[in-house]
């Protein structure tokens, strides 16, 4: 719940639909049954919020019609489970139903009482065209140095994202890492930058998902701090992963049709977060030298099969999109082999970070090659899209040569995902580069087939490298303006 007049937080959330259990011995035995049980360092207070309900829902940020029904969602691990119901297994934002224990299902849960209800998101649902419109702020690098250029950048990156929101007015809002330059900031005062950067949404309404980048971890900044400070708005669907998974944005969150109703809505989408980490631990010497692996990890890895092959076999296989921040090995290849393809007719979009920064520390980038190879044996999956490299703004098609073999139908081009690059969004953090926001509309006939069409909007207000990532797409023609 928050005041729309001074963009913070309330310090009370809405219990009104809450009713759980108060008993702290209780509480524990619930949270761990449901398997969300604090992890080392972690903080207490997002547990707390499983028990006592976190605050107000939010508004649907794709249909603003009354009566919008609740989540349809599933745990990774073959439970079914009812509509409305929180999954800390596989982190989906839903509405709150009344959550009991039918029985006594076993002498280990004889003294659990799960007569409880659970305030969750509202869920995201489709515009009434049935399309699904996503605005990606990648790289804000808010936090500059104040003694020089941190505070009027700060000052553009909140305009520049004002007037984007303002043009586009998408039904959801992505910010793709790299949130803050964490380096630069002091431990006082380090998370307070979320509050500038999230001001422009809880002004606007809009609700979104977050990943953290390299920069998001160091001396006076930690993923644990930004993540706290994050979930004090009711608008915020970013996730903690769970135990298992390294990072802290490791999660998924369904789409649903308009107006969805009833115990059994299948959603048509699917949004899966990744935490590619990276950066320096919280206040370890010497201060700022990275010591934290810049891949997803292969606990990540292993909950993300685990929890796709549960969706997939609970609904089918659906559309998807990707979103993480330091790029793979694949981005690499596909730069080095298609030049200039990459920025021309094909493949339009900046191209200056040559060669890219990828996922890991060796040239090979092999310390990302069971992620990618996830990625490729995801059916569905249709695109991914980075930041981290604020020269590089292309999109184009996962080369046959980056893992030959690998994927749905043994590689075939046009089963691999497409791999985009977001838009250097902040006016801090390296690069002399116009900035814009990659834009992306998700379409959706009545077969359950989905397009997907994306362009980016500069911050001279001007439309660039718009275009449909089809099946022609690197075969199709289209203008190479860039926006510089």
């Amino acid at each position: 719940m928050y005041s729309r007049e001074r963009g913070q937080p309330s310090a009370t959330p809405d219990m009104s639909s809450a009713s759980c259990p108060k008993d702290p011995a209780k509480q524990e035995a619930f949270k761990e049954f449901m398997g969300d049980v604090p992890r080392e360092n972690e903080p207490v207070d997002r547990f707390m919020e499983l028990a006592d309900g976190p605050s107000k829902e939010s508004r649907s940020p794709a249909s603003e019609q009354e009566g919008s029904s609740h989540m349809n969602a599933s745990p990774p691990f073959g439970v079914e489970m009812k509509r409305g119901r929180c999954l800390p297994w596989l982190p989906l934002p839903s509405s709150c139903l009344l959550f009991s224990l039918l029985a006594m299902l076993t002498m280990f849960f004889s003294l659990l009482v799960l007569s409880s209800a659970l305030l969750c998101k509202a869920e995201l649902n489709l515009a009434e065209d049935y399309s699904f419109h996503i605005s990606v702020f990648s790289d804000l690098h808010y936090g500059e140095n104040e003694s020089t250029f941190g505070i009027p950048a700060d000052m553009n990156s909140a305009a520049l994202m004002r007037q984007v929101l303002s043009q586009e007015q998408p039904d959801f809002v992505v910010l793709n890492g790299d949130l803050i330059t964490g380096e630069n900031t002091f431990a006082f005062n380090s998370t307070g930058y979320v509050d500038e950067i999230v001001a422009p949404l809880v002004q606007g309404d809009y609700s979104w998902a977050s990943t953290y980048g390299n920069h998001d971890s160091k001396y006076n900044l930690s993923r644990e701090a930004l993540y706290a400070e994050e979930k004090k708005y009711a608008s915020a669907y970013t996730q903690h992963g769970p135990a298992g998974t390294d990072g802290v944005t490791n999660y998924v969150l369904p789409v649903f049709p308009l107006n969805s109703t009833g115990s059994s809505q299948t959603p048509v989408a699917f949004l899966w977060f990744f935490d590619s980490r990276g950066g320096s631990e919280y206040q370890s010497l010497p201060a700022n030298v990275d010591n934290i692996d810049n891949y997803v990890s292969n606990g990540t890895v292993s909950w993300y099969r685990s929890a796709q092959a549960d969706l997939q076999s609970q609904y089918g296989t659906l559309p998807s999109l990707a979103f993480v921040h330091i790029p793979t090995l694949a981005f690499v290849d596909l730069q080095a082999q298609t030049n200039p393809k990459v920025s021309g007719p094909n493949y339009p979009g900046l191209n200056e970070d040559v060669p890219l920064a990828q996922q890991g520390y060796s040239n090979t980038g092999s310390e990302a090659i069971p992620f990618m190879q996830a990625l490729l044996d995801t059916p569905g999956l249709h695109s991914i899209y980075s930041g981290h490299d604020h020269g590089d703004s292309w999109c184009g098609r996962w080369p046959n040569t980056t893992l030959p073999g690998y994927g749905v139908g043994g590689g075939s081009s046009q089963e691999r995902p497409i791999l985009c690059f977001c838009k250097h969004s902040g006016y801090g953090g390296y690069g002399v580069w116009n900035r814009g926001v990659r834009q992306i509309r998700m379409s959706f006939d009545q077969y359950g087939g989905m397009s997907v069409d994306t362009w980016v909007r500069m911050q001279a207000g001007i439309i660039v490298t718009a275009v449909s990532l089809n099946e022609t797409y690197g075969e199709d023609v289209y203008s190479t303006a860039d926006g510089q």
